[in-house]
C-alpha cells in the first residue's frame, strides 16, 4: 500500500525539515538537499519540494501545493493507519496550507480554505479509517 501527500504552507524545503525533525522524535531520518526521508513503525515517507504529482493534484483540485510526500504503508504493522493520521494531524497543526492524502490513488483527506473534509467511501473498507488520530476538527464528505 501506498500514499502520496500533497501540501503547502511553508516557504522554504529547509523551514520543513526542521519542522519534521521536531515531529519526529524517535524515529530515523535521513536528509539530502532535496530530500527527506523518515521512517517509522508504519510506514516510511519521503518529502521532496515540487514535482509533477503535487502540480497535477494542484490542478486537480484546485489548491496550492508545493511539497510531494510519498508514503510505503508497512502494511503488516496494524497501527499504521493510525500513526499516519497522528503524523498528518501533527505536519497540519504546524502548517496552515492546503493539502491532498491520496491512499492508493484515492483521496481520502483534504483541507481546503482551513476545512478538512475527509472521505474513506472509495476505500471499501469494513471498518472507518482512523481519521479521529488527526487531533483537529474535520468534516465527512466527498472528495471528488
Amino acid at each position: 500500500m501506498f500514499c502520496n501527500f500533497y501540501f503547502g504552507g511553508y516557504s522554504e524545503f529547509s523551514e520543513l525539515k526542521i519542522s519534521l525533525s521536531r515531529l519526529f522524535q524517535d524515529v530515523e531520518i535521513t536528509e539530502t538537499d532535496d530530500k527527506f526521508t523518515v521512517s517509522s513503525d508504519g510506514f516510511t515517507l519521503s518529502i521532496s519540494e515540487g514535482g509533477h504529482g503535487a502540480m497535477f493534484a494542484s490542478e486537480d483540485y484546485d489548491i496550492e501545493l508545493k511539497f510531494s510526500c510519498y508514503i510505503d504503508i508497512i502494511a503488516s504493522y496494524t497501527n499504521w493507519a493510525y500513526e499516519l493520521m497522528v503524523f498528518i494531524g501533527k505536519l497540519l497543526n504546524d502548517t496552515d496550507g492546503e493539502c491532498i492524502l491520496e491512499l492508493n490513488d484515492k483521496p481520502i483527506l483534504l483541507r481546503k480554505n482551513n476545512v478538512i473534509t475527509v472521505d474513506d467511501k472509495k476505500l471499501s473498507g469494513t471498518i472507518e479509517f482512523p481519521f479521529y488520530g488527526l487531533g483537529l476538527d474535520y468534516q465527512v464528505g466527498d472528495i471528488v
